[in-house]
């Protein structure tokens, strides 16, 4: 028999666990682009629907699968290295091409030795709670419905090295994705010189190269271990979490709302991707949404942690939130003792949606647990991130802040709400 449907209402929690395990049951493989993410996503339509907001999709297409991106473009690197002793040039082209495709990949400039993998449809669900006329604000509350691959990347010792803070004088090697591109960069100089002065009397500056490609090696390793898994986690936290708190945002949020205010809310796919939806948001949104009176605040984990502000986003060049939005959560986080765990976290690697809309000008700010032990979220992309495991309480308090955060954005942008 059945089991009954929860609605938003006084008991949030409730709510939360049963949409989580409703989701993983029907939709347990929701890899990016898949039939599972499409199905999450329709489940979260008819929570919108029978809270009367308007619905519809957003498509765009993206691939399936960022390790296979990782691999290809670190990969490339190190075969960089391996000719490179006998053909400098062809060492040059590789190290030098695929350090610019991900760094362009990684700041949204554009998509270069992806295009080699395949590009699939997808969709964002979007669902508007509207303003009257044109709106003078609008904010993004956005999570996403797909689920990560796992692999021995994510174990907690792996996890808590790669993200824990090194001396000072390692501090360079904290961002590993920017120093795997960065060394592939610095290798294309040892190739013109190879080039320049012939394989004898560069010999010695192979050791060096070697050190070098190390990085680029440490990720092939790791991203062919998750393919050949090919495994993708429950994903409850991460971010079933937050997709379940957009409804009750929603419904909370509208019985106070200005009618100046539109409060959209965005369940992105392809994320685990690399950020596929939140870009492809970003990208096609950019007149719909007016730039200069939006807001975008991500919600990526709400559980297994303490509740932290992502101050600083993107893999190889690190993107700060904008100052006014950094002191709008500082306010928030002060204004309740309840409130005080909340701070900055700079992600080391990877990123929220909300990485994409900063790196295209846009003004936002995610929000995530992270385990201050282990540098991220408890069962972080590993199987046993499933609806049992999940600190429902914390989802919850994770949306008391949220609402308060919208509710003080909403007062710097536009002042009080005037009287009638």
């Amino acid at each position: 028999m059945p089991t009954k449907k929860a609605r938003p209402g006084p008991d949030e929690a409730a709510y939360v666990s049963e949409l989580v395990s409703r989701i993983v049951r029907d939709c347990p493989r929701r890899q990016p682009t898949s039939d599972d993410e499409y199905r999450g996503q329709q489940i979260v339509q008819k929570e919108f629907e029978a809270l009367g907001l308007s619905t519809r999709y957003h498509h765009f297409e993206f691939n399936d699968n960022l390790y296979e991106n990782l691999l290809l473009h670190f990969g490339l690197g190190v075969v960089g290295t391996m000719v490179s002793g006998v053909a400098p040039l062809a060492g040059f082209a590789l190290h030098l091409g695929s350090a610019a495709s991900y760094w362009a990949d990684s700041t949204r400039r554009g998509y270069y030795l992806r295009r080699l993998l395949k590009f699939k449809p997808s969709q964002n669900l979007l669902a508007v709670l509207p303003s009257e006329g044109k709106p003078a604000l609008s904010i993004v509350l956005a999570a996403h419905i797909d689920a990560a691959f796992t692999g021995m990347l994510f174990h907690p010792w792996v996890l808590k090295n790669f993200t824990s803070e090194p001396p000072a004088f390692l501090k360079f090697t904290r961002r590993s994705l920017a120093l795997a591109t960065r060394t592939q960069a610095s290798l294309a100089g040892f190739d013109l010189l190879r080039a320049l002065f012939g394989p004898v009397l560069t010999l010695p500056l192979r050791p060096v190269e070697a050190i070098l490609t190390l990085p680029s090696m440490l990720a092939v390793a790791f991203n062919l271990q998750i393919l050949l898994r090919n495994e993708i986690v429950p994903g409850a936290m991460d971010d079933l979490s937050g997709v379940a708190a957009l409804p009750i945002l929603a419904r909370r949020l509208a019985k106070r709302k200005r009618k100046d205010v539109e409060i959209v809310l965005a369940v992105t796919g392809c994320e685990e991707a690399s950020l596929g939806g939140g870009d492809a948001l970003a990208r096609d949104m950019d007149g719909e949404w007016d730039k200069t009176r939006t807001v975008v605040i991500g919600l990526d984990g709400l559980g297994n942690g303490d509740l932290r502000y992502l101050q600083v986003e993107g893999e190889v060049v690190a993107t700060p939130i904008p100052d006014w939005l950094d002191e709008a959560v500082r306010h928030v986080a002060a204004s309740e003792p309840r409130f005080a765990e909340v701070k900055g976290f700079e992600v080391p690697v990877g990123g929220s949606d909300v990485a994409a809309f900063l790196a295209r000008g846009w003004d936002g700010v995610c929000l995530a647990c992270v385990d201050p032990s282990r540098g991220a979220p408890r069962h972080y992309h590993m199987p046993d991130d499933t609806p049992e495991n999940l600190d429902v309480d914390k989802v919850v308090y994770s949306i008391d802040f949220t609402e308060k955060l919208v509710r003080r954005i909403i007062q710097l942008k536009l002042g009080r709400k005037p009287k009638r």
